[in-house]
């Protein structure tokens, strides 16, 4: 059930107390913003609210993670009748989202920028000692956002929200990978949300760097459906495939920084997207001989050696934990391994055909990705070759989710691969940090 109001409007920034009192009755408004948020809105809003409380995030870079989630709760907990507005864009809606929560309170976002598709989820992407998951926790019940204010977001943060709605399509086509193989059923509803307009959403990457507001509002409108799908399905199955879990990887990992700074979400996503789309293709040239062949040429582990595997690559023995009783849930072998490779192979020309119709051709995506102003290889994230094949391992027991890379896993290439898709001479990415 989706749960969230949207103002998406000319001067919307001038409505937001008035929605506040008609959502909030006899409560008090408190603003959290950082410095740039509250210059370009949130000075503006409390204007309107004649002087409310606020807080300033004075960090440099406001992480999503459990220490500032505990602090939002902290001051949201000095007053039980204040109601958080959180005034930005990812990082400053999810802390408010999961604060709100921990003090069974709702709250409202007025969006800064179209930067992310998690303004209107229920779940906010936290790190939780260190590792990174998505926390349970209502959508903000009202979102007000001015397209005059999204149009003149930092022009990287209007390029990150396109490479975050892109992943929409490589997730789409892991869904229809689970969906064929009996594994998690696409349900319309939820993904009508997403996917039948999303071509049209992603048409205009030129228009959307040159701050055009139609192809903007047009980005933004999708994020914000892929968050109205997320509440549907209470699960973030509909925005985030294998795309969203390298980036995962890599965050955790503190891979992406330039110049001590944390590379955007999208822009991360991004990265995950083209690689995600590149193994779908590779897949795409085989046919079912080749798959055979693979299977009978794959030797699989058992899970005392699955889980020693899992221990090599993740040094955190905390995140060890939490990745091997994931991927626990989802290992198969013996006869369930054997049905499952059977049931790939009898349903292998069917994915072939749902997944070369769903995704946008590498190619043709990455030269999208330029246009918008979005990276289109490891180095501009600052990945080095390591980083990068890394991430596309770990990536796979970072979820109970089947996706590209478990279908890979399964299929016992996924040495092959890492070692293809990352390979400059395969023609997919040529440059990374330090090489």
């Amino acid at each position: 059930m989706i749960n969230s109001r949207l103002v998406l409007q000319e001067d919307a920034l001038g409505l937001v107390a008035k929605e506040f009192t008609q959502q909030f009755p006899n409560k008090k408004p408190l603003l959290f913003a950082d410095g740039n948020t509250w210059a370009v809105a949130g000075k503006q809003v409390s204007m309107q609210f004649k002087g409310c409380k606020y807080f300033l995030f004075d960090d440099e870079d406001v992480y999503a993670d459990d220490i500032h989630v505990s602090l939002v709760q902290k001051q949201l907990q000095e007053d039980k009748d204040t109601i958080a507005v959180a005034v930005g864009s990812g990082t400053i809606n999810d802390l408010c989202k999961r604060a709100s929560f921990l003090c069974n309170r709702p709250y409202m976002c007025v969006a800064t920028a179209p930067s992310v598709d998690g303004f209107t989820s229920n779940g906010a992407a936290i790190t939780d000692h260190g590792f990174k998951v998505t926390l349970s926790c209502p959508a903000p019940v009202l979102v007000v956002a001015d397209p005059l204010i999204l149009s003149n977001a930092p022009l990287d943060m209007i390029s990150s929200g396109y490479g975050d709605l892109a992943a929409k399509v490589t997730a789409g086509a892991d869904w229809l990978i689970a969906d064929t193989l009996g594994i998690e059923k696409i349900v319309p509803k939820v993904w009508d949300l997403v996917q039948p307009q999303l071509r049209d959403e992603l048409s205009q990457p030129k228009a959307l760097r040159n701050r055009e507001r139609d192809a903007i509002a047009k980005v933004f409108d999708g994020l914000i459906h892929t968050g109205f799908a997320m509440q549907e399905y209470f699960d973030s199955r509909p925005a985030s495939g294998a795309d969203h879990l390298m980036s995962h990887v890599w965050e955790m990992n503190e891979c992406c920084m330039i110049e001590g700074k944390a590379v955007s979400h999208g822009f991360k996503v991004a990265i995950g997207t083209l690689a995600s789309t590149a193994l779908m293709e590779e897949l795409l040239t085989m046919d079912k001989a080749l798959v055979l062949l693979a299977i009978e040429n794959a030797k699989p582990l058992s899970w005392e050696e699955r889980k020693a595997e899992i221990r090599s690559y993740v040094s955190s023995s905390s995140i060890q934990d939490r990745q091997i009783e994931i991927c626990k849930k989802k290992f198969l072998e013996g006869p369930a391994l054997v049905e499952r490779k059977k049931m790939i192979v009898e349903h292998w020309d069917e994915l072939k055909e749902k997944v070369g119709t769903q995704i946008i051709p590498f190619a043709e995506l990455r030269e999208r990705f330029s246009l918008a102003g979005c990276p289109v290889e490891p180095v501009t994230i600052a990945l080095s070759y390591e980083d990068f094949r890394y991430g596309m391992r770990v990536a796979q027991m970072m979820r109970n989710r089947y996706t590209i890379l478990d279908l890979v896993y399964e299929l016992g290439l996924m040495d092959y691969m890492i070692e293809k898709i990352s390979d400059p001479k395969a023609g997919y990415f040529h440059e990374y940090r330090n090489r």
